[in-house]
C-alpha cells in the first residue's frame, strides 16, 4: 500500500472538501465517504488514512482525482469509477460488462454460505445462474475449497470479466463458465449432478426500467435487470421447470425482487419435496429465497 506523500501540491484537505461539494451538488448520498473512497483508489491508500491524512497531493493524483470525480458525478456507480468491488470480504473488478455488485446480493451469499456450513461437509457441483462478474459463485467457490462451480450467462462480455475474477481468486482450476440463458445449456444428466444452486436473474418488470436509479438506467447492462416477462417472474419459472431433473441438489438459493415473495411458490410447486423459505433485507423487504432439501 502507497503511503501519502508528505511534500507535495494540493492540501488533501481541500481536495476532499472540493470533490464532497462536487459530489452533492450532483445529487450523490454519502458524498463525504465517496469522495475519501475515491481518494483513496488514486493514492492506493486506505480511507482511513485519507481522513486522518495532514498532507498536499501531487498534481497528477489530482488531475485523477478530478476525473474520477466528474464520473461519478454523472452517476456512474461508485464500483465502475473505481473499477472494483468489495463482496464477501474479497475484491472483483467490476465495470459496466456486468452488474455492480450489490447489499442484497451479498445477503444472498452470506445466508447461502450459512445453511451449506450448517448442512455439513460441503462438497460437489455449484451451479450460479446469470453469474455477471461472479461474485456470488465465485464467493461461495472460494469460502468452501472442495466445490466444482459452474457459472453461466448470455452475455460474452459479463463472462470475459467473470474470468478475470476467477483468475485474481485463483480459482480458474474449479471454476468454469459456460454461456447459455438460465439453464437451458444443462443436459438432464448434467442436472443429475448438481447439489448447489444460485442465481441473482433478472428480475426487474419492463415496465418499472425507466423509473430505476440513473447509475442504473445509464450505465448497468438492462439485459441482466430486465425481466424475460411483464410480471418480472419469467427467469424464476425458467429456472423452476429444470429443478425436478436436480434429484441430488441440496440447496437452492434466489435473490428476488422487493415484492416478489411469491417466488418461494413457484420454486415449492417445482420441488415439493424441499423446504422453501423467504428472508428479509435490511429493510425489512422479502429478498432471498432459500430452498432445502430435506434430510
Amino acid at each position: 500500500m502507497k503511503t501519502l506523500p508528505s511534500r507535495l501540491a494540493m492540501p488533501i484537505r481541500s481536495l476532499l472538501r472540493g470533490a464532497a461539494e462536487a459530489l452533492a451538488a450532483a445529487g450523490i448520498d454519502a458524498s463525504d465517504f465517496e469522495a475519501r473512497a475515491i481518494l483513496a483508489h488514486v493514492l492506493e491508500a486506505s480511507p482511513g488514512s485519507i481522513a486522518a491524512a495532514d498532507c498536499e497531493i501531487p498534481p497528477t493524483d489530482t488531475r485523477i482525482m478530478n476525473h474520477l470525480v466528474a464520473l461519478r458525478s454523472r452517476h456512474m456507480p461508485l464500483n465502475y469509477v473505481l473499477r472494483s468491488a468489495e463482496f464477501m470480504g474479497l475484491t472483483f473488478r467490476s465495470d459496466a460488462r456486468a452488474l455492480s455488485p450489490r447489499q442484497e446480493t451479498e445477503l444472498l451469499a452470506e445466508i447461502f454460505s450459512e445453511h451449506m456450513q450448517r448442512a455439513g461437509p460441503v462438497s460437489g457441483l455449484l451451479v450460479d445462474v446469470g453469474c455477471g462478474c461472479g461474485v456470488l459463485g465465485l464467493s461461495v467457490a472460494y469460502t468452501f475449497c472442495d466445490l466444482t462451480l459452474i457459472s453461466s450467462d448470455i452475455s460474452a462480455t459479463a463472462l470475459q470479466l467473470y474470468g478475470e475474477n476467477a483468475r485474481l481468486l485463483g480459482l480458474t482450476e474449479r471454476s468454469y463458465a459456460v454461456a447459455g440463458s438460465y439453464l437451458e445449456w444443462l443436459s438432464p444428466g448434467g442436472a443429475q449432478s448438481v447439489r448447489y444452486l444460485l442465481s441473482n436473474p433478472p428480475y426487474v418488470r419492463p415496465a418499472d426500467y425507466e423509473a430505476l436509479q440513473p447509475e442504473i438506467v445509464r450505465y448497468e447492462p438492462r439485459v441482466a435487470l430486465v425481466s424475460p416477462s411483464l410480471d418480472g417472474l419469467g427467469a424464476y419459472r425458467e429456472m423452476a421447470a429444470r429443478l425436478p431433473d436436480m434429484v441430488n441438489l441440496r440447496l437452492a438459493g434466489f435473490e428476488i425482487g422487493y415484492d416478489q415473495a411469491e417466488v418461494a411458490d413457484i420454486m415449492r410447486r417445482a420441488r415439493p419435496d424441499m423446504k422453501w423459505h423467504v428472508h428479509d433485507d435490511y429493510a425489512g423487504h422479502p429478498r432471498i429465497v432459500i430452498g432445502e432439501a430435506d434430510g
